[in-house]
């Protein structure tokens, strides 16, 4: 379905602010001019299947920011991306982690995000992108996931696990034995929405990620984090 322009988003917003029940209700209008996009170039580039994709998506270049998440991936470095919303966050660590695995497939990664539909956003998002004939798996591990499915992952990890902080918190690190495989092999963990983990809530996920890290490193591996928001 065709995203709407401009001028329908017009219409839509005069109609809105038309309506007898909405009067006195607006505080604030706010019209931001768009800019002109800026792209980059990745040297070397993405592995061919993960170019392919990326046109049969429609994407045949990069924008900065994604190109400079790739390149300080790749250098080792743990990557903030603050950038506006529907700007291709989501590629910024996806890029990185699938060239990873592809180069080294026993690698392990934590994709974790504040709410169950965002889990489920990623997984459709990661299945478009995952290139056909490559055996990279990428599973859901929340409150929602069946025991008898638990087990399955348990037992046999895949490449790319999403989750949320309270199951990280619940049910993988205290069961680190379990993961073993997985934590031995974590080469990445990814952080979306980071503005949702603020006040006492945020203090509490730090602490979660400091043990972590903590369980990683006892199993010998050393993750770089990747996290990104559009309202810091």
């Amino acid at each position: 379905m065709a995203e709407p322009s401009f001028s329908e988003i017009d219409r839509i917003l005069s109609e809105l602010l038309r309506r007898e029940e909405l009067k006195g209700q607006r505080l604030h209008l706010e019209v931001i001019p768009p800019k002109e996009a800026c792209y980059g170039e990745l040297t070397p580039p993405l592995p061919t299947p993960l170019q392919h994709v990326l046109k049969t998506k429609g994407i045949f270049k990069l924008y900065l920011h994604q190109v400079k998440a790739v390149e300080a991936a790749r250098f080792g470095q743990n990557v903030l991306v603050v950038t506006g919303t529907a700007s291709g966050k989501s590629l910024a660590y996806q890029l990185p982690v699938l060239e990873t695995i592809l180069d080294v497939p026993y690698g392990r990664a934590l994709f974790l995000f504040p709410t169950k539909a965002l889990e489920q956003d990623q997984l459709k998002s990661l299945q478009q992108l995952i290139p056909q004939g490559v055996k990279i798996r990428a599973a859901i591990f929340d409150g929602d996931t069946p025991s008898y499915r638990r087990s399955q992952l348990r037992e046999n990890p895949p490449h790319i696990l999403i989750s949320n902080p309270d199951i990280l918190h619940l049910s993988l690190l205290p069961y680190h034995e379990a993961w073993r495989e997985f934590f031995a092999n974590l080469r990445y963990v990814v952080l979306d929405e980071l503005h949702t983990y603020k006040g006492i809530f945020g203090s509490h996920v730090a602490h979660v990620l400091r043990r972590l890290r903590r369980v990683a490193a006892h199993y010998g591996s050393f993750p770089q984090f990747i996290a990104t928001s559009a309202t810091i």
